[in-house]
């Protein structure tokens, strides 16, 4: 490897030196001379044989990213050590390298579009050249995925600067991380950034999910308007989400034969202002809860005093063949005028029962504001712990919840935590109790 001067050459006969030289050292205009960057560095490419190269407008310095010296010690180390990585792919920024990625990702609709949010609203640029994403934060996306790969501290600046809570900007920085590890993996860059020990990433909320009591839930439901007053026992006695809630068919009501269950078959989904049925969270298959007796006769009640209203939308799934294909479902929850219940309107029936309940009680309940801690998505914190605390196979309570194992333990692991030790005694003292102690070579006590 070398560094090449393109601006001169050797001086041929009749040759006129340039005004680049000092004192005695004249140097000679070549074909390029003005025309560029002037140091060039060139290599081969250890995979290929091929011959790369690269130019920059300084010689000497310690910034590989813009002096041509750094530049070639570094790559030449590169190769020595086999962790060279063609530069020049480095060169696409991470905005458009972040695009392809995320097209490219199998995720549930609802899931997609959060991704899209979140890229948009808190990694890439607002307006062009502003620096800043349409929330005011720093932007990264317009920058080359190898110079973010040099320079960690650019993307700790961009985790300092996101007008975000802790937990929420989490799950951009999660995002980013996995579009940047890709690029590790298609040998764009050598390192993912985000796992520089000089990077502090965010961690996980040190919030909880806890449960309601079943007081509470009744009570929120005593202060709800007539027609959304099932929501509360609905929540906490399937775990259905907010939007599952929604969807839900009265079709999808077992009550007969020896399994009484509710079948989760979609959600409604808004994209763009549409409202659509779509394929539940991650792509996940519909999936048959328990129909409770705590539930039975307060959704039949329901269903009588509020007849279900068919509701034809487009099923939403790209790249399915079920996508835009019209459907009916007889939805057992809609507003007033019959049309179905949106994420904002069931989001407002269950503040208003909320703030109906605490008025008077909490100080500061406002019109027009969340009170934190009492949201819709408790009620499905609550049916994970009624089934953990009683000992149900988490394997089971993941399936009904449409989760898997792993997100149900990290999320409700604190719920199977009892607050004395007797159960912990009480297994050790049955397993000695057994008449199977002695087994597996362990000498019984008549054998000794």
């Amino acid at each position: 490897m070398a560094v090449y001067d393109r601006w001169h050459r050797d001086p041929r006969d009749g040759d006129q030196p340039c005004k680049c030289g000092r004192g005695r050292n004249k140097l000679y205009p070549s074909a390029d001379h003005l025309k560029g960057d002037r140091w060039q560095v060139r290599w081969r490419d250890p995979a290929t044989g091929k011959q790369k190269k690269k130019n920059f407008a300084l010689r000497e310095g310690e910034d590989a990213n813009r002096h041509a010296d750094a530049f070639d010690k570094r790559t030449a180390a590169a190769i020595l050590t086999r962790t060279y990585v063609d530069p020049t792919l480095a060169e696409v920024t991470l905005r458009d390298y972040g695009e392809t990625w995320r097209k490219a990702q199998t995720h549930g609709a609802s899931t997609a579009m959060i991704v899209e949010s979140r890229l948009r609203n808190h990694v890439y640029e607002g307006e062009p050249g502003s620096g800043k994403t349409p929330k005011g934060g720093m932007a990264i996306g317009q920058h080359p995925i190898g110079l973010l790969a040099s320079r960690p501290s650019m993307l700790a600046g961009w985790i300092a600067a996101m007008p975000l809570k802790e937990g929420a900007r989490r799950m951009v920085v999660v995002a980013v991380s996995a579009i940047l590890g890709t690029a590790v993996d298609d040998g764009i860059v050598s390192r993912n950034p985000l796992d520089s020990k000089s990077v502090s990433k965010p961690g996980r909320s040190d919030r909880e999910a806890q449960p309601y009591t079943a007081a509470e839930i009744d009570a929120i439901a005593a202060h709800m308007d007539d027609r959304y007053r099932v929501m509360p026992r609905l929540g906490a006695c399937t775990g259905m989400r907010q939007m599952e809630m929604s969807g839900l068919g009265a079709d999808d009501v077992h009550r007969g034969g020896k399994r009484p269950r509710i079948r989760v078959a979609r959600q409604l989904l808004a994209v763009d202002g549409e409202l659509y049925f779509a394929p539940l969270k991650g792509g996940g298959r519909p999936r048959d809860v328990p129909l409770a007796a705590a539930l039975d006769p307060v959704l039949k009640s329901h269903m009588e005093r509020f007849p279900p209203v068919a509701a034809t939308l487009p099923w939403y799934e790209p790249d399915s063949k079920l996508h835009g294909t019209m459907m009916t479902v007889r939805l057992v929850l809609t507003r007033p005028d019959g049309t179905p219940l949106t994420r904002g309107s069931s989001a407002s029936a269950w503040e208003t029962g909320v703030k109906r309940m605490l008025r008077g009680k909490v100080p500061g309940i406002r019109k027009g504001r969340r009170v934190p801690g009492w949201n819709i998505h408790r009620a499905r914190h609550t049916y994970a712990s009624v089934q953990l605390r009683d000992g149900v196979d988490i394997v089971r309570v993941a399936a009904w919840m449409g989760d898997t194992v792993q997100v149900v333990a990290d999320t409700y692991a604190h719920l199977l935590r009892r607050d004395d030790d007797e159960d912990g005694r009480a297994a050790v003292d049955a397993f000695f109790a057994s008449p199977r102690a002695g087994a597996r070579g362990v000498p019984s006590e008549d054998a000794v």
